[in-house]
């Protein structure tokens, strides 16, 4: 994945998963965004810093890297890095050297506007959504043709600190003036949830002023004003209608709720890119450079982000298990379950190499409540040594297990009005009372302990109108999993004033 927010996707997710403008939190002590000017070159050193757009209006911002060895002169292609859903947003999905469209425009400030430079993009070095979310493009032009137009690269940085203080650098797609800055401090976060993303030692800021669009944005230390990260996404606090660690909430775990709700800004380091570069080229086979090999994974139907323990009619619990199929360009592949993320890096505890075949993990979720991840990774043979690059490239699913808790009776209102007609309202309490199910009918022939014929509630109120009068109302209760309350069963008769 803002207010108007659509999952978030380019412009839609942060594109990904911006819930609501950063402008409309108070956040004490944080800079708001400054619009940046260049028209005498006084922003010189963040002309490569521009506006990526796709096929389809989806937009994001990427940066230029400076990819030249130590005293050399440019002599490679351009590249380009932004956030992995601005290109590819399927989660299990490695990207690796296929062609892309689109182009960025340089030089991005609200007075430059006659004097932006485009250029095509060419292909996608490397890509992924899952431990990062992250992408390295290549542009149809060479590093020096770009150098000559005034644009430029910024250097990558090592990582820095925690507190580190930087600058946020980019422009959402609603406003379109240009790049705009803020000021934040920055710190690790062990991963974060947006469901079915999982996001692992990434960065957290509490920059403002960030909204649809800026995905990608540069997140530069203050002090070396080199390159530490790209923007990602942005949690806001809570309005009551997104569930957190959800694709409009992202979180982290565990959600603290006894902290002031704040704006929160997620970035993916860029530590893994380190090593991939020699002579001005980009190398992703060089032993120094931690993004390959990877995997793609097709899942068919995502697990369950929330879950709970089912009671059978006994009153016995059964847990839920993940129900996981998928399609893999591996031959074989390992998995594990755990109860932290950071976990699907160590090679510990995987499985033994299975069958691409064998498509179908059906592990049960629990039994402790709480976040359960599942980790895979693809691999080429029972040999494949679980390389750092790998592990890193492993996929993490999550789900959340709630305890077991009964299905709440239906929590409805029949009021009689003064037409005749009668009024029905339902209320609902996810996630433990989520939809209801209902028919109605004649009360002579109409049989609420009959389970044929129920239909699902689409409208939470209703008018009956007095000449439909007398019906026989069903109504039952359902949660998150399709378990099922006892069936309610109301008369419903027409008010005396409705009466001839």
């Amino acid at each position: 994945m803002f207010k108007r927010h659509p999952f978030c996707l380019g412009a839609a997710l942060i594109s990904l998963a911006i819930t609501a403008s950063a402008e409309d939190t108070v956040q004490p002590s944080v800079p708001t965004p400054e619009l940046l000017t260049n028209a005498h070159g006084e922003r010189r050193q963040w002309t490569g810093i521009g506006r990526l757009t796709r096929p389809g209006g989806s937009q994001c911002i990427a940066s230029l890297i400076d990819s030249r060895a130590p005293g050399m002169a440019a002599s490679g292609p351009a590249y380009l890095v932004t956030a992995g859903h601005c290109v590819d947003k399927r989660n299990g999905v490695i990207g690796h050297d296929t062609e892309i469209e689109g182009s960025i425009s340089f030089n991005f400030f609200v007075d430059t506007q006659d004097q932006r430079h485009t250029f095509a993009l060419k292909r996608t070095l490397w890509s992924s959504m899952q431990g990062l979310d992250l992408a390295l493009l290549e542009l149809d032009a060479s590093l020096s043709q770009v150098m000559a137009q005034g644009i430029v690269p910024l250097a990558l940085a090592a990582d820095s600190p925690p507190g580190a203080n930087v600058h946020v650098i980019g422009e959402s797609s609603a406003n379109e003036l240009g790049l705009r800055l803020t000021t934040c401090s920055q710190a690790t976060t062990d991963f974060v949830i947006a469901a079915p993303w999982v996001w692992r030692n990434i960065y957290s800021t509490d920059c403002l002023g960030l909204g649809p669009g800026s995905s990608g944005s540069p997140v530069i230390d203050v002090q070396s004003g080199r390159l530490l990260s790209v923007l990602n996404s942005v949690s806001e606090p809570i309005s009551g209608k997104a569930a957190p660690c959800s694709l409009s909430s992202p979180c982290q775990v565990p959600v603290q709720t006894d902290k002031p709700a704040l704006t929160t800004g997620f970035s993916i380091p860029l530590g893994r890119l380190q090593g991939c570069f020699a002579q001005g080229f980009a190398n992703l086979s060089l032993d120094s450079c931690q993004l390959l090999p990877g995997f793609e994974l097709i899942v068919e139907k995502n697990p369950r982000s929330l879950t709970k323990i089912a009671t059978d009619a006994e009153g016995n619990e059964r847990l839920p298990r993940w129900g996981l199929s998928f399609s893999l360009n591996t031959p074989r592949y390992r998995y594990k379950t755990v109860r932290n993320p950071l976990a699907c890096e160590n090679p510990e505890g995987y499985s033994g190499t299975i069958a691409a075949e064998q498509n179908h993990i059906d592990e049960p979720i629990g039994p402790e409540p709480g976040w359960h991840f599942l980790c895979l990774i693809g691999v080429d043979s029972a040999e494949h040594k679980p390389s750092p690059a790998l592990m890193g490239n492993s996929l993490s699913l999550a789900t959340q297990l709630l305890p077991a808790a009964p299905v709440p009776d239906p929590d409805m209102t029949v009021t009689a009005l003064p037409n005749g007609n009668v009024q029905v309202s339902w209320r609902t309490a996810p996630p433990h009372l989520t939809l209801y199910r209902v028919k109605r009918g004649p009360p002579a022939t109409t049989d609420c302990q009959d389970p044929a014929g129920f239909r699902h509630l689409r409208h939470k109120r209703y008018e009956f109108k007095a000449q439909q009068l007398p019906l026989t109302l069903c109504t039952v209760s359902e949660d998150l999993i399709e378990q099922r309350s006892a069936v309610r069963t109301d008369l419903l008769q027409p008010a005396a004033s409705g009466k001839k």
